[in-house]
């Protein structure tokens, strides 16, 4: 079966007087502590999903370095398979499972706070939902929930979205009626932007985050298995998806297409420029003002051979990516030059894949594979490996650090990975 990564990339928004999607307190969320830093408080401004706040970077996180099934495990808990990454929101971990699962747990103890299933006979008879009967082969709880420390939102691949508070009580449950543009099931998670929730059934639709209500529906900015990325244009909020469009978050219009393509992994937005990383490799530059109709320059292009399902990380001028075969590239983000191109040797050679997605925690970068491997490795253009470590199980779920933590999955349980000891 195959497993799919995804990435959830979010930033925070409000609606203005004049439909606009604004950022809001701008210079009070730069004053918050760093996403992964204990005193962090997530808000509308800064929400957590997929990869902490999507960027893949912890610079607070200070993880240990040295682990194994039994070695500086703070706990485990049994939460069933999935490929969705947990997130950490104050004191609660939430993750999802198969087939229709979120799941609440302390962060201290790992014990189960809270459960819902998300089943056809959850939904309001009104809703008339169409119940396939079969399970997918290919999973549906893939997508990340995604929080604003308030509430958290989940999607599952069935076309349920539902809503809930942070102790478990559901405020609204939905079932969407509309087609599957990607063959191996839904894989994107959901964008949190302000008071609004993008999710990629098919279509990209747009629901009011606090009823589920839906305010628009772009069926041309179809799914892929990635999941689009917040940017924005000036003082307005877009989203760019896979397939390069710029689809404007206020009402669903296209504003610019064709920037680039991306099948599994999400494109990078860093600053005003997006980065298409998936065989063919494009560098976008955004333009300073948001108008019907947007030019974008191509900064450059290029190849890279291999199949990409874990998405890239930006950091220090150097894209890092690597391809399901653990092809290990550093590319230089000004110009699109591969600067090192290598196998990363995982302890394991029984041809596991690298679905999830690199992440920087602290000074080091984090390569797992889906058999419960993970590589440390020194950012840079050496590629320099620094250790490994190993669980029994593994899973195509990227891990989630926060302080001195990390959380993982394994098979069927999520470890809380952390201690003093072999730094």
């Amino acid at each position: 079966m195959l497993k799919w990564l995804l990435i959830v990339l979010v930033i925070g928004g409000l609606v203005g007087a004049d439909g606009r999607i604004v950022l809001a307190e701008a210079n009070a969320a730069q004053a918050l502590p760093p996403m992964d830093s204990d005193g962090f408080r997530p808000a509308a401004e800064r929400p957590v999903g997929w990869r902490g706040d999507g960027t893949g970077h912890y610079p607070s996180a200070d993880p240990i370095t040295k682990w194994s099934e039994k070695e500086n495990v703070l706990w485990k808990s049994e939460v069933g398979t999935g490929q969705s990454s947990p997130i950490v929101v104050n004191r609660r971990v939430f993750i999802t499972a198969e087939p229709d699962l979120l799941l609440c747990l302390d962060t201290e103890t790992g014990q189960e706070l809270w459960r819902k299933t998300h089943k056809f006979s959850d939904l309001p008879a009104s809703l008339n939902a169409k119940d396939p009967g079969e399970p997918n082969p290919y999973g549906d709880a893939t997508p990340t929930p995604v929080s604003d420390g308030k509430r958290i939102w989940v999607f599952f691949g069935t076309g349920m979205v539902a809503c809930y508070d942070l102790d478990g009580k559901r405020d609204w449950i939905h079932w969407y009626d509309l087609p599957q543009t990607t063959t191996y099931g839904r894989a994107a998670s959901p964008v949190l932007v302000g008071e609004r929730l993008l999710v990629h059934f098919g279509p990209l639709i747009c629901l009011e985050a606090a009823t589920g209500k839906l305010l628009w529906k772009n069926e041309h900015a179809k799914a892929t298995y990635g999941t689009p990325a917040p940017a924005r244009v000036g003082v307005v909020d877009v989203v760019i998806t896979p397939k390069g469009q710029v689809v404007r978050v206020a009402d669903g219009k296209i504003l610019a297409a064709d920037l680039g393509n991306c099948m599994y992994p999400s494109p990078v937005v860093q600053g005003s420029v997006v980065y298409f990383i998936d065989g063919a490799m494009t560098a976008v530059r955004l333009p300073e003002k948001a108008a019907d109709q947007i030019e974008c320059k191509e900064l450059w292009s290029g190849e890279i051979t291999g199949e990409f399902f874990a998405s890239p990380l930006v950091h220090g001028g150097r894209i890092y990516a690597v391809d399901k075969a653990a092809n290990y590239y550093v590319i230089d983000a000004n110009t699109g030059k591969t600067l090192l191109n290598k196998t990363l040797e995982f302890p394991r050679t029984d041809a596991p894949h690298v679905y999830p997605s690199l992440c920087l925690a602290g000074k080091q970068l984090f390569a797992s594979n889906d058999a419960g491997d993970t590589l440390r490795l020194e950012p840079g253009d050496q590629g320099a490996v620094t250790g490994s470590n190993s669980l029994p199980r593994g899973s195509g779920a990227t891990p989630t650090f926060s302080g001195q933590r990390m959380f993982v999955r394994g098979g069927k349980i999520l470890y809380c990975i952390g201690g003093s000891a072999g730094r």
